[in-house]
């Protein structure tokens, strides 16, 4: 089987320090990508709260700087656990941890999403998961 180029390319992982988001990006760089990772990893590390739209509007900004703007593949790949949150099992869980977990959660993919295509309808459409 052929190996993926993205040589060239410029991508953005959110929570790629550990797990599935760790291994999206490792390929991504493996396959020559430039990736920025949102949390912590040996690409281009991003600082960038998840409630706070200023972080996610400076990312886009510091695109710009670094790579005129481009971007061609964003992996919203951010989701909080219940057991990270709480000492709590599922069904342990309170309803209104559930909904402020989904609620960070959905949010931050939205926002995140929105700004990535506004900041990008001059320049090229990426390709957001």
């Amino acid at each position: 089987m052929a190996k993926m180029s993205l040589s060239g390319w410029v991508c953005v992982v959110t929570d790629a320090s550990r797990g599935m988001g760790r291994a999206i990006a490792l390929k991504m760089f493996e396959a020559g990508a430039t990736v920025y990772i949102i949390e912590r990893g040996n690409c281009v590390p991003v600082v960038c709260d998840s409630t706070k739209d200023e972080d996610i509007e400076q990312l886009f900004e510091q695109l710009k700087r670094e790579q005129n703007g481009r971007l061609d593949i964003l992996v919203n790949n951010v989701y909080a656990e219940i057991q990270v949150h709480t000492a709590m099992t599922f069904w342990e869980t309170d309803q209104s941890i559930w909904d402020s977990i989904n609620n960070t959660g959905l949010r931050y993919v939205f926002v995140l999403s929105q700004v990535c295509l506004l900041s990008q309808q001059a320049t090229s459409c990426p390709r957001v998961c």
